[in-house]
């Protein structure tokens, strides 16, 4: 197995550390000493703390990429949505720093506008994608008329983002099963 360049290692840490501590407690400091590099070589690779933070944006983007891969192109959009639901819930339990990263990151992205920027892309690559591969014109009829592909698209988006915080707060059996309650959306065509 190859080493890990120091530019892995630092966004590494740098993903690690402000999972753990959050962005505003975060320091250079602490991801050089998380990455075991100097200082400096932050700065060398990232710039700065902003730098290294859109770093760490991408890095959650492609995470996301590789979760939503796993829905292939044979599947009926019913399926898709429910293997999507069933995939949040397991990258919920198995990586809960992978969410506690992105709420960060969409709170900070709400003060600035070079991470807005980013974090909206992100989410919009979200409900693009269900709107042409979930909510689709099968699904919109069983669902009934009167909203777009891309509403209900933001709708789920916001419900799965919503319920995933109600999870980490407070991690309940009630919380996760509202996940399982937005699935019966998907299984409206099985009445």
């Amino acid at each position: 197995m190859l080493e890990k360049s120091q530019e892995e290692k630092i966004l590494d840490a740098a993903y690690n550390v402000i999972a753990r501590e959050g962005y505003a407690q975060t320091s250079l400091r602490q991801i050089a000493d998380e990455a075991q590099v100097a200082l400096s070589q932050i700065s060398y690779h990232y710039q700065n703390k902003e730098g290294l933070l859109l770093a760490v944006v991408r890095r959650v983007a492609r995470r996301y990429s590789e979760f939503v891969e796993e829905l292939q192109p044979e599947m009926s959009p019913w399926e898709k949505g429910e293997r999507f639901l069933k995939l949040y819930q397991e990258v919920l339990t198995r990586e809960p720093e992978l969410f506690l990263v992105l709420y960060d990151l969409v709170g900070l992205a709400l003060r600035s506008a070079s991470l807005r920027e980013q974090v909206r892309e992100i989410l919009q690559v979200i409900i693009d994608q269900f709107a042409t591969e979930v909510f689709t014109e099968e699904v919109l009829e069983e669902l009934g008329p009167g909203y777009s592909p891309e509403v209900l698209s933001g709708l789920f988006l916001g419900g799965i983002f919503g319920i995933a915080v109600q999870i980490l707060l407070e991690p309940r059996e009630t919380a996760s099963v509202s996940l399982d309650a937005l699935n019966l959306i998907f299984q409206l065509r099985k009445r």
